[in-house]
């Protein structure tokens, strides 16, 4: 329930990536006729998604609660999808329980939201379906729908890109183990290379991008403004403490599905099994790969970013944490077969690996990484006051109790105690421990947005008709302000006081996080969270 009552809030909780979104699909021809509307605001450019919110704001009146409705129905849909195929792979009631493991993981807490976490998740579940449905069967269908869902998937959220490159590797892979042809594996390559370009190139064509933009599929973006930058003088540390602090909580929460649907693969590369892979098997190497290239994305980002202080030492569990569920969910063949034959010899590299995964996370902690409650889910379970850049409010720390449980597990894995058991039982103590976290922030950060919610409706009252900046301290308020605002405002990030040319030809400001403005200004409102300020008449001769 405390997720599900995100859905209903006007203003958006992670403002940074939501409000730019939002102002991007809204207000993108205003922005573009206008660009000092906002020239600080991110250059998002996720198509697919734009076109969903333009859809929804055509069809309702407010637009965040129904698109974190989608993002959620999006996201269990798509565990529904893979449970489906569970059941097939080990009956209905072993498959019930690995659906139990996959639904408690606490990654919810991004899909009641109004980014595109869910349907992305969503998407790519489809995917592994379609895969699993026609990848040995038709395999030049399977290469067309593909194609086109993966471009969709890229112009949705560009990490869709890792799915393009896995799919492409995991065609590789199982021609050669195969043995198959190598005419064969071209003839589907070149099927999926002609639909991916075919679909996102029409979807670029029908938001007006020009052919050569469509054709190129990526804009600039805020993020690829960064990459330009020339990395820091300690990039390779940074970068191999995220590709670290990644792998080892992968280690935690994946060993055991990943030791069990990579069995049969693995066996059958080094030749000591004849038993080609099965459709299950090539849709779980798939996702796996796109995890790792995930992570791998990541590390490259840690890498090119290293310059950017806020952007270092971070664990982005947001961006990999999310293939735990659909591991688990494509494993859970494997798993109920080596859960039903495996002794403790078997099972000891996966409590291993848990145990050194959890050794890991003490260590990047002990380096410098620190967690933001914005941007893991399970993860934040070992959240201390001390651990975190921005204090927020939380009191006390849960490291201790997860680290305990995280042993737990791993003696629990090793001792053979049913994974349907000892798994969702993990999963409801990270999760119960990383809520505690959020609960801290977002209540802190609920209490301010009440206040600018009520003044930025005050705001808009007394400036309606007459040339309005708007000044933010951050860009989350700059966001909020924007989207409350109806986007007939102009908006600066800047913490300081504007400069009089900046504040040239405006009748009024709304100054979030008041400071000084300059004395050709008197203020009209002063509130909580921000100011209004009116430009004084200027004094005629008699």
């Amino acid at each position: 329930m405390f997720y599900v009552n995100r859905l209903f809030p006007e203003l958006p909780l992670y403002a940074g990536d939501e409000g730019a979104y939002l102002i991007r699909a809204l207000y993108g021809d205003r922005l573009l006729s206008h660009p000092d509307a906002y020239r600080q605001l991110q250059s998002v450019d996720n198509a697919v998604y734009f076109f969903l919110i333009r859809l929804v704001d055509a069809l309702s009146l407010n637009v965040l609660p129904w698109l974190r409705l989608i993002g959620a129905a999006s996201y269990f849909g798509g565990l529904g999808l893979l449970y489906t195929l569970a059941v097939k792979a080990c009956g209905r009631t072993t498959a019930l329980g690995f659906l139990l493991i996959a639904s408690l993981f606490p990654f919810y807490r991004f899909v009641f939201t109004a980014m595109p976490e869910g349907l992305f998740i969503g998407l790519l579940c489809l995917i592994a379906w379609v895969l699993h449905q026609t990848y040995l069967s038709r395999p030049r269908l399977n290469a067309i729908i593909a194609g086109a869902l993966i471009a969709i998937l890229v112009l949705l959220k560009p990490h869709g890109l890792v799915a393009g490159i896995s799919f492409v590797v995991v065609s590789f892979i199982d021609t050669w183990l195969r043995k198959g042809t190598w005419a064969s594996l071209g003839g589907r390559l070149i099927l999926f290379a002609a639909a991916f370009m075919a679909t996102g190139t029409a979807i670029g064509l029908l938001a007006d991008r020009s052919l050569r933009a469509a054709l190129l599929f990526f804009q600039g973006s805020y993020y690829g403004q960064q990459l330009s930058h020339a990395p820091g003088p300690d990039s390779l540390f940074v970068a191999l403490l995220a590709a670290g602090s990644m792998v080892a909580w992968c280690a935690v929460l994946m060993a055991v599905p990943v030791l069990a649907g990579l069995r049969k693969p693995v066996l059958r590369l080094l030749g000591r099994t004849e038993e080609q892979l099965d459709q299950g098997d090539v849709v779980f190497l798939f996702v796996l790969l796109c995890a790792a290239g995930a992570i791998a994305m990541v590390t490259i980002f840690a890498f090119k970013v290293s310059f950017m202080v806020i952007e270092t030492r971070r664990i982005w569990g947001r961006y990999f944490e999310f293939y735990t569920p659909l591991l688990w969910l494509l494993a859970a063949g494997p798993l109920s077969r080596w859960e039903a034959v495996s002794r403790w010899r078997d099972r000891l590299p996966a409590a291993v690996l848990i145990l050194l995964g959890a050794c890991g996370l003490l260590l990047v902690f002990a380096l410098g990484v620190q967690l933001f409650p914005w941007d893991g889910t399970a993860i934040e379970a070992f959240t201390t006051p001390e651990a975190v850049r921005f204090p927020f409010g939380y009191l006390g720390g849960s490291r201790l109790l997860a680290f305990v449980a995280t042993v737990a597990i791993a003696a629990a894995t090793l001792f053979g105690v049913r994974l349907r058991v000892a798994w969702p039982a993990y999963f409801v103590i990270l999760g119960l421990l990383s809520t505690r976290s959020d609960d801290a922030w977002v209540g802190e950060l609920a209490r301010r947005n009440r206040a600018v919610e009520h003044e930025l409706h005050i705001a808009r009252n007394l400036t309606t008709g007459s040339k309005t900046l708007v000044i933010a301290s951050e860009m989350n308020d700059g966001h909020i302000a924007f989207l409350r605002l109806d986007g007939r405002t102009s908006v600066v990030v800047d913490p300081g006081a504007p400069p009089p040319e900046l504040t040239r030809g405006y009748r009024h400001l709304v100054v979030l996080r008041d400071r000084p403005v300059g004395e050709q200004w008197s203020r009209s409102f002063r509130g909580e969270a921000l100011s209004i300020y009116d430009r004084k008449m200027e004094k005629t001769a008699p």
